[in-house]
């Protein structure tokens, strides 16, 4: 699967009894009172799980419980029933250790009189995940991380447990979760504080949002942007999203913004489904100089960085990232390659891609990532509110402004001849 960036089914289920909280029933009358209709509603859903009586009930067996690995699942169980019913976020995690515990002993149980009801409690357990409020878990997940001066200080792991929520999201949720986002990288433009550089970025990657038919969390892939194969209508695209989230929702903009520009600039250089930054039909010669152009851009950048007050250690950390991710050495070769291999490019034009790798020399991924990381960056600085004088800002802005006219005037022709 292509990327551009990088860091069990149920079977015969029976229904179970409602859950019988340890602290007594509640009424559904009270529930509602206290909670809302709405919240009720999602919790009655999720409580059709088995309770801890029924749970010991459905694997009794000869011995002493208290000497068989089932007890790491009975510990799960009862600290999922110990939590408030409105703490989704400590629900959710309960969940998966529901899950991981019954994985773990019916992997070394095989067979094992239990087996049975510890696979219908983790089977209970993961469709509850799926019934909670997995897109506010995510959102408020972000939202600490947002407030950390410094992630690489995080002690909750809460990039990783905001992943983790991610993957639990159904598609269809996912996809909707993932548009609210896209909405709030374009309605950044309303704000007085964006430079007229990232403005018009912005506006740019609207355009072509429409193009993009599918976002999912990567299964069985890495996180990027892919060229869906050819179809009536015109070209569209898949986003695995990365939701690593390590910078919170600055990160997660910014990550949008690189894979949208992507999408921009193979509608504005005809680009093949590598989706190269150069324009269809350019030389050998030309490319050389336009990868030597970029590769100069992004060292300038790297100096004006050295030793920047106004950035932390992990802002350094994220935008030096970029700044290597941007110009290594043999990119569009191998991506290439790959693609010829995989039979989403033929092998004229393989031979084109290569041929302008070797061109670039050391700068091959100016030619696939230059143009997607500048404007990540422009992101990232106005989200962390970066001082507009600051050097490093000043010739991001530049590079990405005079990267931005050559995508506009490469499409200008293209949108004329439409």
């Amino acid at each position: 699967m292509r990327t551009h960036e990088s860091p069990g089914r149920t079977h015969g289920t029976p229904p179970a009894s409602p859950v019988r909280s340890s602290r007594g029933p509640r009424s559904l009358a009270g529930l509602q009172s206290t909670m809302g209709n709405a919240a009720v509603s999602q919790l009655i859903t999720v409580s059709r799980m088995m309770t801890e009586g029924e749970f010991k009930e459905s694997t009794a067996a000869p011995g002493l419980r208290g000497r068989s690995g089932i007890t790491m699942v009975d510990k799960a169980l009862k600290a999922f029933y110990t939590l408030p019913d409105t703490d989704q976020r400590a629900k959710l995690f309960a969940l998966k250790d529901i899950v991981q515990a019954c994985g773990d002993y019916t992997a070394h149980k095989p067979g094992g009189s239990r087996v049975g009801g510890t696979e219908q409690l983790g089977r209970q357990a993961e469709e509850a995940q799926k019934q909670l409020d997995l897109e506010s878990v995510f959102q408020g997940l972000l939202t600490e991380i947002d407030r950390m001066r410094n992630p690489d200080e995080d002690q909750q792991a809460l990039g990783s447990k905001a992943q983790a929520t991610a993957q639990t999201i159904p598609a269809d949720r996912f996809q909707n979760m993932m548009g609210g986002f896209v909405q709030k990288l374009g309605a950044l433009r309303v704000e007085q504080a964006l430079p007229e550089e990232t403005r018009a970025v912005i506006g740019e990657l609207m355009d072509v949002v429409h193009l993009v038919t599918v976002m999912q969390y990567p299964r069985g892939g890495m996180p990027g942007m892919k060229l869906n194969p050819a179809a009536e209508g015109g070209p569209s695209f898949t986003f695995n999203v990365d939701t690593q989230a390590l910078g919170g929702t600055s990160f997660l903009l910014g990550h949008i913004a690189h894979e949208l520009t992507h999408v921009a600039a193979h509608q504005a250089f005809g680009s093949s489904p590598v989706m190269e930054l150069v324009q269809s039909g350019t030389s050998d010669e030309e490319v050389a100089a336009l990868a030597a152009e970029r590769k100069r851009a992004l060292e300038d950048l790297k100096n004006e960085l050295a030793g920047n007050p106004e950035f932390n250690g992990f802002q350094q950390r994220m935008l030096k990232e970029k700044l290597v991710y941007g110009a290594q050495p043999h990119k569009l070769e191998m991506y290439a390659n790959s693609f010829e291999k995989a039979g989403k490019i033929t092998a004229a034009q393989k031979e084109r891609l290569v041929g302008w790798g070797k061109a670039a020399g050391d700068a091959s991924g100016t030619l696939v990532e230059y143009d997607t990381v500048l404007n990540q960056m422009l992101i990232y600085l106005h989200m962390w509110r970066t001082s507009q004088d600051n050097p490093f800002y000043v010739k991001l802005r530049a590079v990405a402004r005079a990267a931005y006219d050559r995508r506009r005037s490469a499409l200008l022709p293209a949108e004329q001849a439409s």
